[in-house]
């Protein structure tokens, strides 16, 4: 005869709990159906915009590229004026972009090299007006107005783009003492501009001209 089991409730209090658990979830479900699909539905359009975003500052990030690599290509060949179109395409179509920003440098330096120094001027201060960081890329402007204002023989204005060049260990600081010696002596400050290019001498060559004790 089979033996009977007796099954006490506290053994199906977990199975009841977890039924209970189940009965909930569904009822939650059922009675909050439009919002989880919204829900979803609003994760779903946020991923959506999010890779559409980043696929379109890529390929923004790689047309701008491409305009500045290509205006390096022209000058590179000796086609300043391509170059300075492309840069132009550049600024005007990716506007805020570094590359974009870097290329106000490239044009006044263009513009230098054509003769042309009142737009390497406007190019030049356009740049540093872009909230350039790099004390460089500082430095080379304004190196390049120092020299474009000696060429138009403006002697004091590129005197004072000259001494702004002021870091021993800036790679622009020997042309830019030789600009702030040439404008001196234009300006008729002979003693001064001597003290400049004894300053000079003595670094290119300490050997042959030592500092005076």
């Amino acid at each position: 005869m089979a033996t009977k089991v007796k099954i006490d409730r506290k053994e199906i209090k977990g199975p009841d709990k977890f039924a209970q658990f189940i009965e909930k979830s569904s009822k939650y479900l059922v009675d909050h159906y439009h919002f989880i699909i919204y829900v979803i539905l609003g994760i779903t359009a946020v991923i959506i915009i999010s890779f559409l975003i980043i696929n379109y500052n890529n390929k923004k990030l790689s047309d701008a590229n491409t305009y500045y690599n290509q205006a390096i290509i022209y000058n590179n060949n000796g086609q300043p004026e391509k170059a300075i179109e492309q840069f132009k395409l550049l600024q005007k179509n990716h506007s805020g972009q570094a590359i974009s920003k870097l290329s106000y440098y490239y044009l006044s330096s263009i513009y230098y090299n054509m003769g042309n120094y009142d737009q390497s001027i406007k190019s030049a201060n356009e740049f540093l007006n872009q909230g350039i960081n790099d004390i460089n890329l500082i430095d080379a402007a304004n190196l390049t107005l120092a020299m474009s204002y000696f060429s138009k023989n403006e002697w004091q204005k590129a005197h004072e783009y000259s001494i702004k060049i002021q870091n021993s260990d800036s790679p622009y600081i020997n042309d830019a003492s030789m600009i702030k010696g040439l404008s001196l002596e234009k300006l008729g400050k002979h003693e001064e501009a001597s003290e400049i290019y004894k300053e000079i001498l003595n670094k290119t060559y300490p050997s042959q001209f030592p500092n005076p004790l």
